[in-house]
Formats: C-alpha cells, sequence, structure tokens
C-alpha cells in the first residue's frame, strides 16, 4: 500500500527524469502512479479525475517538450470539478437585483494594497503612495498591525492561512475583507505603475466591479474565462465580496490541501464574479512585466517605454 511520502518520491524521480530529458520515463513513472488506487493522497482531483499535483507533473513535461496542444489542455483542466464551487456563484433574483445596483455605485478613489510577513517592503509601494498623491487619491498600505486593528485577523481563513505561513493566501482573504468595508481599488504589490501622467479613472470606469482577465483559460464551469484578483476596482459592499467571505470556511472544506488560487484567489473570485455583470479591465492596461528579481531599473525601462508609446499604467514585476 503506497502512503504519501512514496507517491510524493515517485513524483520526484518523475520530475528528475524530465528534467534530464527522458519524457517517455517520466511518463511511465506518471501513469503507473494515475492507475494506483491510493494516489488520492497527493491531495484534490481535477477535472481530469487525477490529483492536483500528478496533473501539474503531466503539464511541465508537455511543457518542457514543447506540446502545445497537451499544455492547453492540461492548463484548462487544471482545476476542480466546477460542480464543486458552482453553488458559489448562483445568486437568487433578488441577489441578482443588488448585484445590478452594486454595478452603479462608484469606486472611492483609494488605493489598497497588503504587505504582511518579514520580508522588506518593496519598493512598489512607496511608488503607488506617490501615484496617488499625484492624481488626487487615497493610499493605504496595509500591515498585519492594521489588519488587526480592523479586526480582520480574526476572520477564520485569515487567521488560518496566516498561520500555516500561506501569506499569498492570507493577503487574498484580506484584500476581500478591506473592499467590502472600504472600497477602493486593490493593487497587489507586485505591480508598479508604469505612467506618472495618467491615473487609473483614465483607464477604467470606476463603477462597479472592474478585474483584470488571466492569459491563461481555465474551466470554470462558466465559461474559460479566469479572472485575477490581483487588481480589483469596487464600491464597498459589493455583494461579491460578501458572497465570497461567507464561502471561504465552506471552500475549505470542499477542497482541503487545495492551491490558494483555487480556494481563495483567481477561481473562487472568477466562480463568485461570473454570478453577476462586471467590467474586464482592457488588456493594454498592462504595459509589459519584467523578470522576476529584475533590477529597478529594467523596470523604468519598462515604465519609460509605456509613456512615450502611450502604453499601459501597469507594470508586473516581483522583486522578491
Amino acid at each position: 500500500m503506497a502512503d504519501r511520502e512514496s507517491l510524493r518520491a515517485r513524483l520526484k524521480q518523475a520530475e528528475q527524469l524530465r528534467d534530464g530529458g527522458r519524457f517517455d520515463d517520466a511518463l511511465r513513472v506518471l501513469e503507473a502512479i494515475a492507475t494506483d488506487t491510493d494516489n488520492h493522497l497527493l491531495g484534490p482531483r481535477t477535472v481530469l479525475g487525477l490529483p492536483r499535483k500528478l496533473h501539474s507533473a503531466y503539464l511541465k513535461i508537455a511543457k518542457r517538450q514543447g506540446d502545445t496542444i497537451r499544455r492547453i489542455g492540461y492548463q484548462h483542466t487544471l482545476v476542480p470539478p466546477p460542480a464543486l464551487l458552482a453553488r458559489y456563484g448562483h445568486f437568487a433574483s433578488d441577489e441578482r437585483a443588488a448585484l445590478a445596483d452594486a454595478g452603479r455605485q462608484p469606486v472611492p478613489r483609494v488605493i489598497h494594497q497588503v504587505w504582511i510577513g518579514a520580508a522588506d517592503l518593496p519598493v512598489s509601494t512607496r511608488a503607488w503612495a506617490d501615484h496617488a498623491v499625484r492624481h488626487g487619491y487615497e493610499y493605504r498600505l496595509w500591515r498585519e498591525a492594521d489588519l488587526q486593528a480592523a479586526g480582520f485577523d480574526r476572520h477564520p481563513i485569515l487567521a488560518a492561512m496566516r498561520d500555516a505561513g500561506d501569506l499569498p493566501g492570507a493577503v487574498d482573504v484580506a484584500r476581500y475583507l478591506i473592499l467590502d468595508r472600504f472600497g477602493g481599488i486593490y493593487l497587489d504589490c507586485d505591480w508598479y505603475p508604469a505612467r506618472l501622467d495618467i491615473a487609473l479613472h483614465d483607464v477604467m470606469p470606476l463603477v462597479g466591479l472592474t478585474a483584470l482577465a488571466e492569459r491563461t483559460p481555465r474551466d470554470t464551469g462558466a465559461g474559460s474565462l479566469l479572472l485575477t484578483n490581483s487588481m480589483i476596482a469596487a464600491p464597498a459592499a459589493h455583494p461579491v465580496f460578501r458572497r465570497i467571505l461567507a464561502a471561504l470556511p465552506e471552500v475549505a472544506v470542499d477542497l482541503p490541501d487545495a492551491p490558494a488560487w483555487w480556494a481563495t484567489g483567481p477561481l473562487l473570485f472568477t466562480v463568485v464574479c461570473r454570478g453577476g455583470a462586471v467590467t474586464v479591465a482592457d488588456a493594454a492596461l498592462v504595459a509589459g512585466e519584467a523578470p522576476r528579481r529584475a533590477p529597478i531599473e529594467e523596470v523604468m525601462a519598462l515604465c519609460e517605454r509605456a509613456e512615450r508609446e502611450d502604453g499601459g499604467l501597469l507594470v508586473a514585476w516581483k522583486p522578491w
């Protein structure tokens, strides 16, 4: 009988074979795991009925082989069966009316960012604070003490993820709590303002809820559009956030050991958003992307190009 550690060791073996270019041997190891009746120990299953970690291993081989068709197929189906989350995107008629009304409400001109943990504060936070002042916005940087002072740390899923060291998941929950109470524009700290001459209200309606679309399509149960929660503009008390915050403890039970992007991040966010009408930000909003840990000079070069060529307002960049 297999146990979790032995299954993980076999996945590691397949990874080593893949990295060595022995794709057929790696696939044989994965196929043996796929037929192992104990493979459920690897965690929640995807649309294909594979444990997520096994599914991801198949995807990585397809990427390494340059197999576009298989890569797209594995990416699209690297989600839990849509029926597991479908109820969170269902709204009754009176709730849909509330969603429609929220879609007519203005978004406060305040930029929110969240940074928790011991790592150094990214320089992007200072840049957004300056950008806010330049364009007449309020700026709020939320640290752990600020979340605690607002009582947000008492949300059970935020507390659980923080205690487990899942800081991205904790920040997912924090953004929903902040936007629910205050409204405004939430920006992840890996966005950098590309331009000084335009503001967020120049490129978004700032009415109702606006979010960016992810590049990779996924099977959400309501089409293939996946919304990112890395940039959200919304009025306070939008029903989407009320629904997500209420659903989070149930989702944790429905999807134990699921990654944050399933259980707290873009997938759950998308399922709930698609229960009503939201605005999808234009694709040109993102001016460019700098490599992870790239020097600030590369980011500034992208910013200069955006201003010179009348490009977008956001540069994606993780300096950590």
